[in-house]
């Protein structure tokens, strides 16, 4: 055979291996945020996020999912290098090569202050000239105008423990927290056992931002795809948003 046919052969296979993914028919490899209750709970690799994610797997016959825990940062760029085969959370700007599943749930993000600022928070050009603290990347989750807006705030910094914004917002450390309702409930609800709560004032300034899965491997992706919709139909959906006697499919933030 010519030669040059052998060394295109051999270039084609090696893109080939080079470029596969690490998905397989008996295993899933999952990248997750430890810090995103009541979505992901590291403790029994449970949530309300991460049961559906693995429910909707189920329902396509694939039960042995292995979770590895990271920054959203690192998930990112181990989806990308085909060390893992779905990551949550990640920027709706996924790069190429990525691809979005069907959305699991929707959060809600809002800005949150203590009554007694009496604060007037509208809009996001509402947070000008107060002291703010997000969660990590949170203008690559957030609308748009938040990016340019940032500027104007006295201060602005991001954390990934999202537990330590309750604590900073509680002891009146910072003006503004920004970060999911249902994270900060669950966490003001841990923080509360052992801390006085001040009654505080929820700023529904945000778009509600629905939560795909993140795949490195379109094959699997629609798989998921059908078994989410199959888990929706059964009604099995909803019993995983009752979770742990509290129903959080109830996105009224002007209840709390």
């Amino acid at each position: 055979m010519n030669r040059n046919i052998l060394l295109f052969i051999s270039c084609l296979c090696f893109t080939s291996l080079s470029g596969a993914k690490s998905w397989s028919q008996d295993q899933v490899v999952v990248a997750a945020s430890a810090y995103l209750p009541p979505y992901v709970i590291p403790a029994d690799n449970t949530g309300i996020q991460m049961e559906i994610l693995k429910q909707a797997f189920k329902q396509q016959g694939i039960s042995n999912i292995v979770v590895r825990y990271m920054s959203n940062k690192r998930a990112e760029l181990e989806l990308k290098n085909g060390n893992v085969d779905v990551a949550l959370n990640l920027p709706s700007s996924s790069p190429e090569h990525i691809y979005q599943s069907d959305s699991l749930i929707s959060y809600q993000n809002v800005a949150i202050s203590l009554a007694s600022k009496n604060y007037i928070i509208e809009t996001i050009k509402g947070l000008s000239g107060k002291n703010v603290l997000a969660f990590q990347n949170a203008a690559g989750f957030l609308d748009a105008p938040f990016e340019e807006a940032k500027q104007a705030f006295s201060s602005y910094n991001e954390v990934v423990n999202q537990e330590a914004q309750v604590q900073h917002l509680m002891k009146n450390w910072v003006d503004v927290i920004i970060l999911e309702r249902r994270i900060f409930l669950y966490y003001l609800n841990q923080y509360e056992k052992s801390n006085p709560v001040f009654p505080y004032q929820i700023h529904p300034i945000f778009s509600q931002a629905p939560r795909p899965a993140f795949f490195n491997n379109e094959k699997l992706k629609n798989l998921f795809n059908k078994g989410l919709a199959s888990l929706v139909k059964s009604g099995k959906y909803r019993t995983i948003m009752i979770y742990n006697g509290t129903d959080y499919s109830n996105l009224d933030i002007h209840k709390f």
